[in-house]
C-alpha cells in the first residue's frame, strides 16, 4: 500500500467514526507504481452514501492536500448494474479498516 505517513494520518482522521468495511483500491495498492489519487471503497449501512462520501472527502482534504475518490456502497442494496464493478474493485483492494 503506497501511502505517505501524512496521507495515512489524514485517512484515519477522515474515517474516524465510520461504521463499515473500508478498502483502498486502484494504483495506490501497487507499490511499483507512482502517483495517482487515493481511491477508497466503503461498505456502510447508511441512508445517504453520497453524504458519507462527501464527509469523508472533506475531512481528508482538511488534513492533506491530495486527491481522494470515495465510493460508499450500502452492502444490503448494491444495484445489479454495479455488482460486477464492485467485484472488480475488490479483487485487488486492500482492507484499511
Amino acid at each position: 500500500m503506497r501511502l505517505l505517513k501524512q496521507e495515512k494520518k489524514a485517512l484515519a482522521h477522515a474515517l474516524a467514526g465510520v461504521n463499515g468495511e473500508v478498502y483502498l483500491y486502484g494504483s495506490r495498492t501497487d507499490d511499483s507504481k507512482k502517483g495517482g489519487d487515493i481511491d477508497v471503497l466503503v461498505f456502510a449501512r447508511v441512508d445517504s452514501p453520497y453524504r458519507l462520501s462527501q464527509d469523508i472527502s472533506v475531512r481528508f482534504r482538511m488534513e492533506c492536500d491530495e486527491k481522494i475518490d470515495v465510493l460508499v456502497v450500502n452492502p444490503d442494496s448494491i444495484p445489479e448494474s454495479q455488482k460486477s464493478f464492485i467485484s472488480l474493485i475488490q479483487e485487488d483492494a486492500v482492507a484499511i479498516q
